[in-house]
This record gives C-alpha cells, sequence and structure tokens, in this order.
C-alpha cells in the first residue's frame, strides 16, 4: 500500500498549473469537487472522486470511498479499498481533510494532475468553511457604503471594521477581485476571505473588495487558491482609516485596467507608476486633468472615432521596443500602417513617438489618461 507524502507539493514543478487553472475555475463556477474531479478523470484518464468528509461526519452511511476517506481524516491508516489505484491526501494545517481516490490506471504524467486536484481541493475547503464568514462581512456593509459615496470619519470606519476583528489603524490595503457578476462572487469572497480572515469583504456590483489590514496581500497564497486565470488588484499602503475609500477606488481602478493584459494581476512593481498617479489625481485631480488635455486632449479626442486605434499603436511599438515591424506583427497590419499612425500622434500632440524623451512624456500622459477615466471623481 503506498500513500503519498502528507505535505502538499510546494513546487510548481509538481503539479500541472494548466490543469489547476481549470479546476479553480470550475470551483469558482459552483461545479464543487465534482466539476474538479471531472477535469482529473478527463485528464489521467481513470475515475476520480474528491472526497471531503464535513465536521461531524463518520462516513458510517457512505460509500465504501466514503468510508475510506472518512477513516483517513479521523487518523488512520485503512486499507485501500478494491480497485483503488491512487491516494492523494488534501492536507490543510498538517492535517487531512480528505483526498482523491482514483480507481483505475492513470495514464503518463497522470500524478501532476492529481496533485493539482488535491491543490484545487484546498480552495473547494475554503469556500465550505469561510461562506458564512464572508456573507457576514458582506452584511456589515462598510464598503459598499464607502464606495456609495458616504462621508465617514476615519474613527467610524476604523471602528465598524473593528468590530468584525479587522484592524485599520496600523495601515490597510485595498484588495478587489473579479467576481465574475453573473455567479455574484460570494464563493471568490469566501477565497480572500481564507486567506485573509482578519480582513472586511464585501461584494459590490459583482466585484469582491477587501481592506487588508497590513502592508500587504499575500499575492502568492491568493494566486495558490484563486488560480493564475482570475483578474485582481490591491491598493498601495495606506496609515489613515480615512483613506479607505482612496484605497479602494486605486484597486477598482486597476482591476479595471487588466483587462486584455497580458499577466492577469498587479503583482509586480511597474503598476507602481499608475498607483502613484491616481494617488496624484485624488491629490490635484484639477492638475492632472489639465495635464493631459494640454498633453494628448487632440489625440483622445481623435481616438474616439477611431475605436482608441492610435493609442493601441502606441502602446504596439512602446511594448516592442519602437520595433515597427514587430508592432506591425502585434498589431496585425502593415509596418508603413504603424509608422503612418505613429505620424498622426505626432501631428496632433507635438509629440514624436520615435523620441525618447517625446515618447515618454506620451506614455506618461496617455497613463494619466487612464488612471482618470478609471478612477471615480475624489470626494469634495
Amino acid at each position: 500500500m503506498r500513500y503519498p507524502p502528507i505535505d502538499p507539493p510546494e513546487s510548481s514543478s509538481s503539479f500541472s498549473e494548466a490543469s489547476f487553472n481549470r479546476m479553480a475555475e470550475a470551483l469558482l463556477a459552483r461545479e464543487g469537487f465534482a466539476g474538479v474531479a471531472a477535469i482529473a478523470a478527463e485528464l489521467v484518464g481513470a475515475r476520480v472522486e474528491i472526497l471531503v468528509p464535513r465536521p461531524g461526519s463518520t462516513g458510517t452511511r457512505g460509500t465504501v470511498a466514503e468510508r475510506f476517506v472518512a477513516e483517513l481524516v479521523a487518523g488512520g491508516l485503512p486499507p485501500w479499498p478494491p480497485g483503488v489505484t491512487e491516494v492523494v491526501p488534501i492536507v490543510v494545517g498538517g492535517e487531512v481533510q480528505g483526498a482523491v481516490v482514483v480507481s483505475g490506471e492513470i495514464d503518463e504524467g497522470g500524478d501532476e494532475h492529481l496533485r493539482s486536484a488535491a491543490r484545487a481541493a484546498l480552495t473547494g475547503i475554503a469556500i465550505l468553511d469561510t461562506r458564512e464568514e464572508a456573507r457576514r462581512d458582506q452584511a456589515s456593509g462598510l464598503i459598499a457604503d464607502l464606495l456609495a459615496g458616504r462621508r465617514l470619519r476615519a474613527g467610524d470606519v476604523a471602528g465598524r471594521a473593528s468590530r468584525l476583528g479587522c484592524d485599520l489603524d496600523a495601515g490597510f490595503v485595498a484588495l478587489t477581485v473579479d467576481g465574475r457578476a453573473e455567479r455574484g462572487g460570494g464563493d471568490v469572497a469566501a477565497v480572500v476571505a481564507a486567506v485573509h480572515p482578519e480582513a472586511v469583504v464585501e461584494v459590490v456590483g459583482g466585484v469582491v473588495h477587501a481592506l487588508v489590514p497590513g502592508a500587504a496581500v499575500d499575492t502568492a497564497l491568493l494566486e495558490e487558491r484563486l488560480g493564475g486565470a482570475v483578474l485582481r488588484a490591491h491598493s498601495s499602503t495606506y496609515a489613515d482609516p480615512a483613506d479607505a475609500y482612496r484605497a479602494l477606488d486605486e484597486a477598482r481602478a486597476l482591476l479595471a485596467l487588466l483587462h486584455g493584459v497580458e499577466v492577469p494581476n498587479t503583482d509586480r512593481a511597474t503598476w507602481d507608476s499608475l498607483r502613484v498617479m491616481h494617488g496624484a489625481y485624488f491629490t490635484d485631480p484639477d492638475r492632472m486633468r489639465d495635464f493631459v488635455e494640454r498633453t494628448i486632449g487632440a489625440l483622445i479626442r481623435h481616438d474616439e472615432d477611431e475605436v482608441g486605434r492610435l493609442q493601441t499603436t502606441f502602446w504596439a511599438y512602446q511594448e516592442a521596443n519602437c520595433n515597427m515591424n514587430v508592432a506591425a506583427e502585434r498589431l496585425e497590419t502593415h509596418r508603413h500602417t504603424v509608422a503612418n499612425r505613429l505620424r498622426r500622434i505626432r501631428e496632433l500632440t507635438g509629440l514624436n513617438p520615435q523620441r525618447g524623451f517625446d515618447r515618454d512624456l506620451l506614455g506618461l500622459a496617455l497613463r494619466a489618461h487612464l488612471v482618470i477615466e478609471n478612477s471615480s471623481p475624489p470626494p469634495g
């Protein structure tokens, strides 16, 4: 009889990222452990069950496999049932909470997919264990009140958060996650609450919002639990609870800018420039708007009738390290078309995208425009 190691794998090489993302998406689509098992069965070519006894259940009324897993969870080492060929324990905090059970020979490389299923099950357990807590926080309405523009003093924000076990006085970060409005975002909120149990978590407009005490969010654990395909963004670190609305708006603006971006999160340091711009916009919105209008106002108005074609070309040119041939390939157009569009940008703004300083100024102004377009007006 062979039991895999109790501790879940830590290296990304020990499970398939692609299969894990599929399984995490199935959980967030409310397909449950059955959906994860179906994906695993398809990938390994054998029957797969994911069995997680709920607290208080002995499994005595279940199937042979369910009774077997219940005994595992209770701390026993029972013999494998007839026909079972693989068992991968699902471990939380060093304790077995369930198992992935396989009947039949698996295809080559199937071990990785089974480990993916065990790791995805951790997300499922988090959803089951924290759904009620997430609903409780959601019912508090603090974040909804802030986003609705209600003027709350720092003491009111800190006090309401404190009653939910969230201490904002030592600093905090705002987090937003694509809650997939068609499902209400409840399960995504449950995962966020499991990763940061001390946070205030609410779903507003299909987006999961959280105020997370401390200097940072656990980006690695969020990616592990949610998968790499779920859009999420976090704000700068704030010290004053009076800035909770500003932090939430910053995270929401960054989340909006993630659509169409290759990496669906704001973990990389390159996003800090947009966080700084959001801060500048909230501090002096008129000055920021004036800068954008003077620098690229004519370009923005021209692009309204062109579906953003000139802006898209500029960013493709930037990402191609100013290589027109590469930019043309990315845009699926001709090199001369890219050259003509860059010339048109110069005519509209007086700035040459092919010159270093001019290009930097264009990029700065276009980023400022994106921040303004995706932010709420700063409170008066």
